[in-house]
């Protein structure tokens, strides 16, 4: 279970959320593992050979996952130990067998593949036969083979989750506090710090109490945990912890790990110079230990950190000097750094010839997930540097769809930041200011609930300006009425001067004297009356919005909930389709769950969107395409081609037309590419005259059968889609694609009154 660490913060190379893992069981040692070797070949066909393959197997993936050692050996063993299993008498050697045979290469990747179908054979075994431990080891397997990401997240939990409970029954302290730490570490990219931290201080606890010594994984994912909600005091406390606690352990295998994340700490903390010390710590560690492609990135990153103290120069020099005779390890990264180096300084022909050398080898080789947001990133600064904005848009939107999928919080709010320029640049103001949103939200935390109703407070203050201006309507008359009392005052004086100086109408000046102060008493009377209802109404007011936050915050946590609940829901259909030994039941299931996952998605961008009931239709309908492209394995192969108008709908529009838009795509992947046919899907939407919308969802694949009508046409999805376009008032149809080969499927739809363009 190694987990990819990858450090990237705005310009600089900063630690992520997500911690090194440490192994459930330690690692042998390699006199060890030969001893396994020289008794495996002592030993003939039994279940004593069997468990030693299956022991051997199982050590060589911990150490493929933790040290990155080759996977040859791991995969014979494997093999060898799952073909001697099916002609043994040894169920739990049996369900062992199935679970290294799950986690062989290519298992971990697909949406569902041969590996992970041999896991859920090993859970469900186990159940049959009651071996509730081997049962815990199967769910945290499966668990383990589901991707970090977003989508991916949940069913994480469920299988982290059904591990933990069965560890716990079984008195095994040890297994459930690693369990838990591995939950809290998924609520850690989730968003979820507080959650998390609260997780991890139980996990200290569990594992003191057990006597269990290597805790320093667990304080590197409390310093991750507290780093996310701002209190850096605790993040660098428990980095340092981790520290200490590999030290005193002498588990010094990613002790450079842990150096990285202090270093990042004090990078953000604005003391590079600590930082540098610690980076350079590491360099001398990988250079010594001839880690090469280490001492790449490690390089980079410390030019970046130059970059940032306005030093151009040195940070070339260093780059050069130290990562150029290495470079071959790690070409890419060296070549991006490169490229950000001539860029700060100005040379942007250099930088222009590095970043087409790696433009054209991504062309040629396909890049992984994270390289690709890497290297858009790189050609996005590049592109607003040199204000060739066009250019640089389509890169950074790219990086950014890549970003939040793997769930890299401050990597993508670097990125809404520089979306936010180019934005700026091209004039598209309201999407220049709703990525600067997302930016401010995601670097104030955007899951703290503190955090969320001072943002509510901000918004809040446009809707209630009418109030404010009644407020100093009342100032106004409150002064007016002042300028009116220090006119009856001169008044009076002027009527003193007046009896002074004609005493024979001493008797008229003593009675307008007497008025006066009459006046006076009901002008302070009247002045105080007003300062009075003012500061009534400035009580109410500040009532009202304390009323309207905590209502947003409900309908954010509401759907939030909502949201969680039909993920829970999704998972629990496709562990039912897994036990489902009927086709037609199995497909049924699979397209409940794609359907409930379309809901979810609804409620997800309800919650997360700045206004609530509101749906950003562009990137829900990206997100929903991009879940059912993995879901039916068809992301290598079938091209995703969007072209829709930035819109915003609300939650009664977008929710039955997430639905439509869930069953055409699921036709289309079906019926229109045969086993392994590539193809393209273009995905339009356009906004027509007199307030109506067409989505169009075409392919090029085999097309409408000859003799194939709609109306006719007796299926659930096509009468789902259907009556779901009656309830929008809106027409669907479905025709052969006028471009070529293949079928269109059109809806035209009127928008609802206050649907919101630009969004």
């Amino acid at each position: 279970m190694r987990l990819r660490v990858f450090l990237l913060i705005g310009g600089w190379l900063l630690s992520t959320l997500a911690a090194r893992a440490e192994p459930i069981t330690p690692l042998l040692t390699p006199a060890a593992v030969v001893r396994l070797r020289a008794q495996l070949w002592r030993t003939p066909a039994s279940p004593a050979r069997l468990r030693l393959l299956v022991q051997l197997a199982e050590e060589l993936l911990a150490q493929h996952d933790e040290l990155g050692m080759p996977l040859d050996s791991a995969v014979a063993y494997g093999q060898q130990a799952l073909a001697l299993s099916a002609g043994l008498a040894d169920p739990a050697g049996r369900i062992r067998s199935m679970y290294v045979s799950g986690q062989l290469p290519g298992a971990k990747d697909a949406a569902d593949t041969t590996g992970r179908a041999q896991l859920r054979q090993g859970v469900a075994l186990s159940q049959r036969l009651g071996y509730p431990l081997l049962e815990a080891s199967g769910w945290l397997h499966l668990a383990d083979s589901y991707p970090r990401t977003m989508l991916g997240l949940p069913r994480k939990l469920v299988g982290y989750a059904h591990a933990a409970t069965l560890f716990k029954q079984a008195s095994r302290p040890v297994e459930y506090a690693y369990v838990l730490k591995t939950m809290a570490d998924m609520h850690l990219l989730q968003g979820h710090s507080g959650q998390a931290e609260q997780e991890l201080l139980h996990v200290l606890d569990l594992y003191r109490a057990a006597g269990h010594r290597e805790l320093h994984y667990t304080y590197d994912l409390l310093r991750g945990a507290t780093r996310q909600a701002g209190n850096y005091q605790e993040a660098l406390r428990y980095g340092l912890a981790s520290i200490e606690s590999a030290q005193a352990t002498h588990d010094t295998t990613v002790i450079a790990y842990f150096y990285s994340n202090v270093a990042a700490i004090y990078a953000e903390l604005k003391q590079p110079e600590r930082a540098l010390a610690y980076y350079h710590r590491i360099l001398r560690r990988e250079l010594r230990s001839r880690a090469k492609e280490g001492a790449v990135s490690t390089c980079a990153v410390i030019s970046r950190l130059l970059l940032g103290q306005q030093q151009p120069r040195q940070a070339l020099r260093f780059l050069q000097a130290t990562a150029g005779p290495i470079q071959a390890t790690d070409q890419d990264t060296y070549t991006r750094c490169l490229v950000d180096c001539y860029v700060a300084l100005g040379q942007f022909a250099r930088a222009e010839r590095a970043l087409r050398t790696l433009l054209a080898a991504a062309r040629q080789v396909p890049l992984s997930d994270m390289d690709r947001m890497n290297l858009d990133k790189t050609a996005g600064r590049f592109y607003l540097a040199t204000r060739r904005y066009a250019q640089a848009y389509p890169h950074l939107q790219q990086a950014l769809v890549l970003s939040q999928s793997a769930g890299f919080l401050l990597q993508t709010a670097a990125l809404h930041q520089l979306l936010f320029q180019a934005d700026s640049a091209l004039g598209r103001f309201p999407a220049a200011i709703g990525h600067y949103q997302q930016y401010k939200r995601l670097t104030d935390s955007v899951f703290n609930a503190t955090r969320s109703q001072q943002l509510a407070s901000l918004q809040i203050q446009y809707d209630t300006r009418q109030q404010e201006q009644n407020i100093a309507l009342l100032t106004k008359q409150g002064q007016l009425q002042q300028a009116r009392l220090r006119q009856r005052e001169q008044q009076r004086n002027a009527g003193l001067v007046g009896a002074a100086l004609l005493l024979l109408l001493l008797a008229l000046g003593y009675s307008r004297y007497r008025h006066g102060q009459r006046s006076n008493r009901l002008l302070r009377a009247q002045r105080a009356e007003i300062e009075q209802r003012s500061q009534a109404l400035a009580q109410l007011l500040a009532e009202q919005r304390e009323l309207l936050t905590e209502k947003e915050w409900m309908l954010r946590e509401i759907h939030h909930r909502v949201k969680n609940n039909l993920q829970v829901i999704g998972s629990l259909l496709n562990t039912q389709a897994d036990y489902s030994p009927d086709p037609a039941a199995l497909s049924a299931l699979r397209e409940s769950e794609h359907r409930v996952q379309a809901m979810a998605l609804v409620h997800q961008h309800l919650y997360q969107t700045d206004r609530v009931g509101w749906v950003p239709l562009p990137a829900y309908v990206q997100e929903l395409a991009a879940h059912l492209l993995d879901a039916f394995d068809a992301t290598t192969r079938v091209h995703l081609h969007l072209d829709l108008a930035p819109l915003a709908l609300p939650v009664t529009v977008a929710t039955p037309l997430g639905l439509i838009l869930n069953e055409l795509l699921i036709n289309a992947l079906k019926h229109a590419f045969g086993p392994g046919q590539p193809g393209t899907l273009t995905l339009t939407g356009r906004v027509l005259p007199q307030h109506a919308y067409q989505l169009s969802v075409a392919d090029d694949g085999r097309g409408l059968p000859a003799d194939f009508d709609p109306a006719r046409a007796n299926s659930l999805g096509l009468n789902l889609i259907t009556g779901l376009s009656h309830q929008l008032d809106g027409e669907f149809s479905l025709l052969p694609n006028p471009a070529g080969r293949g079928a269109v499927a059109r809806l035209c739809l009127a928008l609802p009154g206050p649907a919101e363009h630009g969004a």
